[in-house]
């Protein structure tokens, strides 16, 4: 797996990727995402820079700004920047965009950022373990002295040892087409390349149905591997909210 080919996977679902958030109200996404952060934020002032380094639909960068923060956002896909910046212009806002794999912040930002968030289980899109340091390490060089990175991840050791072999969503209405998005995951353990595949069926108004499918490449890892790279990149544990039994959790680290 090499990170063109996760970019083209992200590149050829963009449409897709609006299905599954179709049937909610983002503006609830962007409240739930401030308040986890509540404390973080309140800890620096509104012209703290904070850069989404994986912005996808662009819920969080949108969040932030309508706090006033001065805020960047970056993805590896271009389609996931387009989305971002449809739904900024939604909501009457401009944020500055890049298409940057993580690789490539550094030669775009110097140690500017007072946080950087990496939300969404986007750190998962790591090649492996030395993919993932020289990702961690690209954050370490874009933060500030004191600044704070935010890692958000599945929680992977529940997901192998459960190893659900299919996962389907409830139904997603978008442009009057009905889809049934349906999660085929394919687990083969830690520091190896796993996919998902993720198949819409669109349901059509005689009945009849249709498919689509995509496909996701991610690496998984363990708690305490993540917490082992941060260190080994530089940053210390400022908050850890692990929970074995948890789907998802997040890592604030600092520089």
């Amino acid at each position: 797996m090499k990170s063109n080919q996760v970019k083209e996977q992200y590149n050829s679902m963009a449409f897709f990727y609006d299905v599954l958030y179709a049937n909610y109200d983002l503006s609830e996404f962007e409240n739930e995402f401030i308040n986890e952060h509540k404390e973080l934020l309140a800890s620096v002032s509104n012209e703290a820079k904070i850069l989404d380094s994986s912005c996808g639909k662009g819920v969080q960068a949108v969040a932030l700004k309508k706090q006033g923060f001065n805020v960047t956002a970056t993805d590896i896909s271009q389609e996931m920047i387009k989305l971002t910046q449809i739904y900024a212009k939604d909501n009457n806002l401009s944020i500055p965009l890049k298409r940057l794999a993580w690789s490539e912040l550094p030669l775009e930002f110097d140690d500017i950022f007072d946080i950087v968030f990496c939300w969404g289980n986007s750190i998962s899109h790591s090649l492996g373990k030395e993919d993932m340091l020289k990702n961690l390490s690209s954050f370490h060089k874009i933060v500030k002295d004191g600044g704070k990175v935010v890692i958000h991840t599945r929680n992977w050791e529940k997901i192998l040892k459960e190893n659900q072999r299919f996962q389907s969503l409830p139904i997603r209405e978008y442009n009057n087409k009905k889809y049934i998005p349906l999660y085929i995951w394919n687990l083969s353990g830690f520091d190896k390349i796993n996919y998902v595949e993720i198949i819409f069926v669109k349901i059509m108004q005689d009945g009849s149905t249709s498919c689509t499918l995509f496909r996701l490449d991610f690496v998984p890892f363990s708690h305490i591997d993540l917490i082992d790279r941060l260190n080994t990149t530089g940053f210390k544990i400022f908050y850890d909210n692990y929970d074995i039994n948890s789907d998802f959790y997040y890592i604030v680290a600092e520089k």
